[in-house]
Parts: C-alpha cells; structure tokens; sequence
C-alpha cells in the first residue's frame, strides 16, 4: 500500500523557505528538486554529509549535531514548528521530562504536561505561586547542591547544564537526512507520526539506550531484561528511601553516565526518588561498589577505570561522592567527544572493539522476581534465533554509534571540553596512525590519551 502523502503544515512550509534561502545553508549541495521543489529529506546523501562533516572541522565543534543548533538562524530563537500541527518547539534541552514533571505537579499541586512549558515559564509560575521558596522547591527535586545561589539565572543554568536526563528538546536532531538537521516531526507529534517512535518502541528505548550511548561495559542485554521486570511489576510496595508505597523502578548503583558498567544490579527506588537522585552517585554507591569489585564483579567501563582506581578510596563522605561525580561525568564527556570524532573519520572498525553485539544471542527469563527481594532471583538464559540475534546486534551497534554522531556537549551538559595542547596533538597523531590502519599503535594511543584525561580527573577531584 502506498502511504500517502501528508500536506504540511503552513508554518513549517514557511520555515522551510526562510531555512533554504538563508545565508547560513547557502552553500548546502542539493537543496532543490530538478522541478524547483525543496529537497527537505534527503537521507543516504554523501554530498550533504560531507557538507555537515566539514561545518563540523571548520566550526570546531564535536559533531553535527552540535552544528545543527550553531547555524540554527539566531532570529528564530531556537524555535521550529511542526511539520504536522505548526507548533513551535524549542531544538534545546529545556522541556522536562514526564516523570519531573510529575513530580513538580505532585509537590506543587500544579497539571504541567509534557512540552506545554519550558524549564523558564515553569519557574516563572511557581515563583509566582512560592515566591522565593521556588528554590527549595526545585533543589529538591532537580537534587541541586547548596553550592548553587539561589539566583534565578545561575540556578536554571545548573539545571539545563547539568540535569539532562531530566529535561529534552522538542526537536531531536536529524543532520545530514534532513535539511536543517531537525527532524521534521516535533516531540508534540512524533511518537504518533513517526511509526518507529510508537510509544512501546520508545518504552523500549527508556531501558537501554542509555547504556549504548555512554558505551558501557557489561551484559546490556541481561541488565535490560531485568530492568523490563521492574517496569511489569505493578504492584506498590514500599520504597526503601521515602517509604511510600509506590511501584519501583531500577535505579543502577553505579550511574552509566558516570561509566560505570551496565550489570544486573539495581537499587529498587520509587519512580519520585529515582527521578530525585538522576545521575548522581552517593556515598553509599561507593561503598556497594567497591564491595561488589572485591566480590569479582566489573563494576566499571574500561573508559573509566583509571579515574575510578585512582579515586574510589579517597570518597570519604557524601561531598566526596559529588566531586567524583562532577569529575567522572568530566571525563566520560571527554572520551566519548574524541571517539566522535574518530567515529566521524571513517574508523568505525576500529572502535567496534569496545562494543560487544555478542551479548544478544541469548535471551532472559526470570523467576521469583519480587524488588525489594533481588536476593531471590533466578536467572534463565536460552539461545536466540538467528534473526533475532542479528537484529538485537544490529540495534546495539547503530544507537552506539548514533549517539556518538549526535553526541552533544556544549548545550546540554555542564563540562567543558578539555583544552589541552599535548591532548589534541596526540588525537592528531591517533587519526593519522587510523588512516595508515596501523591499529595495533592506535589502540596504544587511545589508551595513552586515555590515561591523560584520568590524570587531569584525577587532578581536578583533589584540587
């Protein structure tokens, strides 16, 4: 069956004739159809991806889509509308996420809906209706630390910079298929449009893309299953931390984000508290995850590691574990901004070492699972089809390396890229050992530049 074609929106019909006549795609190759149409996707394009790969090295940027928000034209204040409905979203991270905002509607006893405000018209509300106790209200749930004043421009920086698993675009990048390196659906209209964003993929997605975009180590296919478990476990229990009887959900001891493996491991917390902690790692992690180390657990990526040998036995406290938090994020940043950029180089090869596709042979059943009684589980493995197999690998492999294409830094996380002279001449020297396909020295360079990052981590916790 043909699918038909949908009539656009008269907004983005506009927004696509300001984009392609404007100044910043002037020389982007193929923007029109031989009968004058605009050529808006384009998918598969080499011309268009060299045209982004080299907007990428010019600007000095880490990836396209970094590029995609820079040229974004400024006069649209980082809006776009919907191909579908025309509503105008922002291509920035300041739209929370549904489990925020239901916490916020849960202690303030306000409706938010998802994308119906951003992160500053809420805070405008709620300062309206708390006043200056806003603050108290949003360091509780964005967990933001007392170093933090509470000014309303340093406070909203804190949380858009370093608060993103809690907040998202309205438009998600797309460079080089589509003309602006937007998607052309937005977040209002995209799981119903979009067939391969239909909200039980996407529930899919919230178990484990995280794990692929970090690149973490461990048994991913194991440890989603088991996260699955939690998300069909309807009944309300109590939560270990406030005590509520609510329905659980997997809170990993060691955050991915941070570079800790991907186990099968989980603190059962209700969905409030888990939203509530984020990325963080406590005092109490450390300890859990040094004891599972000495039980012979890999608790941490191969990225990683160095930083956390260097530094899991000088957290003495929970201002101990904030710092190895800010540094470890640091350093996890840094690491997966250099293997964009190899990535973007061609050696995907190279960096499929990391990666481990084989752990979607075998799928996972589970007996006795209750949250609060882990201690009972009983582990079922069994071998998967080939087609299975090979379409699990093969999901694995492209997010991985999409999250490297998309990886994003300079609006979303509250780091900065490490400017290091003796760094970038050793990335240089690490791409012409790649294109000479000398990859036993490239593997040693990699570790080498590797262990400086670490270094510098290590160095920034005890300064």
């Amino acid at each position: 069956m043909v699918r038909e074609k949908r009539k656009w929106h008269d907004k983005f019909v506009k927004y696509m004739e300001f984009i392609v006549n404007h100044e910043n795609y002037k020389d982007l190759p193929n923007k029109f159809k031989s009968n004058g149409e605009i050529r808006w996707v384009s998918p598969s394009d080499k011309e268009r991806a060299k045209w982004w790969d080299k907007k990428v090295s010019e600007m000095k940027l880490s990836n396209r889509a970094e590029v995609a928000r820079e040229i974004h034209p400024k006069e649209l204040k980082g809006l776009k509308p919907c191909q579908i409905c025309g509503r105008e979203l922002s291509i920035f991270y300041v739209y929370l996420r549904k489990n925020t905002l239901g916490r916020i509607n849960e202690l303030t006893g306000n409706s938010f809906r998802p994308y119906e405000n951003d992160i500053y018209e809420i805070f405008d509300i709620l300062s309206k209706q708390f006043g200056g106790k806003v603050f108290q209200k949003l360091r509780e749930i964005f967990n933001v630390p007392d170093t933090i004043e509470d000014k309303k421009e340093t406070f909203l920086r804190y949380i858009i910079e370093d608060c993103k698993p809690m907040l998202s675009p309205g438009v998600m990048s797309n460079p080089p298929d589509r003309l602006d390196g937007f998607h052309t659906y937005n977040a209002c209209c995209r799981s119903k449009e979009d067939k391969g964003r239909h909200w039980s993929n996407l529930a899919r997605y919230s178990q484990d893309r995280r794990a692929y975009e970090n690149w973490a180590e461990g048994d991913w296919n194991v440890s989603n299953r088991l996260m699955g478990e939690f998300k069909s476990f309807n009944e309300k229990v109590p939560c270990p931390v406030c005590g509520k009887n609510r329905k659980m959900s997997a809170d990993h001891i060691g955050p991915i984000s941070l570079g800790f493996t991907h186990r099968p491991r989980f603190n059962p917390l209700c969905g409030p508290c888990n939203s509530k902690k984020n990325n963080r790692i406590t005092f109490d992690d450390v300890k859990t995850l040094i004891h599972d180390e000495k039980r012979g657990e890999k608790v941490i990526s191969w990225h990683s590691k160095y930083v956390w040998d260097s530094l899991k036995n000088k957290v003495k406290n929970k201002y101990d574990a904030y710092k190895l938090h800010t540094v470890m994020r640091w350093h996890l940043h840094n690491v997966l901004s250099i293997l964009s950029v190899i990535s973007s180089r061609g050696h995907r090869e190279f960096l499929k070492k990391f990666l481990h596709p084989e752990y979607s042979f075998f799928d996972y059943r589970f007996n006795n699972f209750h949250p609060l009684e882990l201690e009972k589980l009983v582990i079922l493995k069994k071998p998967l089809n080939s087609a299975n197999k090979r379409k699990n690998a093969e999901r694995y492999l492209r997010i991985s390396f999409e999250s490297l294409k998309d990886y994003e830094s300079k609006y979303n996380r509250n780091v900065k890229q490490l400017k290091n002279k003796e760094v970038d001449e050793s990335v240089g020297e690490l791409l012409n050992l790649l294109d000479k396909k000398k990859y036993g020295e490239s593997y040693k360079k990699l570790d080498e530049i590797i262990e400086m990052l670490s270094n510098e981590a290590v160095r920034k916790f005890s300064s």
